[in-house]
Formats: structure tokens, sequence, C-alpha cells
């Protein structure tokens, strides 16, 4: 969980340009997690002149700003999600499916706060992704 939610950069906020709300848009609409490549193709079908190097460069302007959240696949995949809400991720270690966790059984506002107090420590982000089986892989493996 980031513990700096809202707009990171606000002495300079970015103004929402055309392909930054199109980008945002993609995002929100796949749902799904998504890779830079899969943002790409979706806002190419809009913006059949928009490059990769662009759609990288808004996510991260998007991200730096609080709109969607940057998250570790496997390796070095980021994926972004549009939901900035308090949650944390499994990742099924068959497909690499990425799903949202809800984080109610584990505040990290309250490690953090309790930290703070015991040892001192200010936690800035706090990141919490789950190895597992999703539900798809787990069916499979069964009737298999």
């Amino acid at each position: 969980m980031n513990m700096n939610r809202g707009n990171m950069n606000n002495a300079h906020p970015r103004r929402m340009t055309q392909q930054r709300r199109a980008i945002l848009d993609a995002v929100a609409r796949l749902g799904c997690h998504p890779t830079a490549d899969q943002v790409f193709e979706m806002v190419r079908r809009e913006m059949p002149k928009v490059s990769l190097s662009t759609v990288y460069r808004n996510l991260g302007i998007l991200a730096e700003q609080g709109d969607i959240l940057p998250v570790r696949g496997y390796g070095d995949e980021v994926h972004y999600d549009h939901n900035t809400h308090e949650h944390y991720h499994g990742i099924c270690r068959i497909c690499g499916r990425m799903i949202d966790l809800p984080a109610d059984t584990v505040k990290a506002s309250a490690m953090s706060d309790e930290w703070r107090e015991r040892d001192g420590f200010e936690a800035e982000e706090i990141v919490v992704t789950v190895t597992g089986i999703c539900s798809g892989c787990l069916n499979a493996t069964q009737k298999g």
C-alpha cells in the first residue's frame, strides 16, 4: 500500500491531456492490471499515431500523480491498477493473473502506526503481494 495517496506532485500538477485521458481510461477499461503494452494496444485503436514511449511516459506521470498504481508482477513486469484505494494484490504462480485482495484483514495503516509508535519508523510505502493459484488454474488442475 502506498501510504501517500493522492496527487504526488502537488507543486506542479500536470494537466489532463487527451492522450493522458485515453491512457487512464484504457487502464480502467482493461481493469485486469494491464501492462504498458496492453494499454498501448487499446489506446492505439483510438489514437493510431500514439507511440509506446508516449504511453510509458504518461503511465509514469499518472502513477506519480496518484491516479493509478504501478504494481510489480513477475520479474521486471509492471502492471497498472486504476484502483487507488487500500488493497493488496494476489498473483497466480501458474498463469501470472493478478487480482485485487481486500485490505480489511491486515491494515497497512495500523502496521505503520504501530511501527512509528514502537520503533520511530515512518513507513512511506507498504507493498503486499500474495503469490498463489487463481481459481481458474486451481479448477483446471483439479479437473486434470
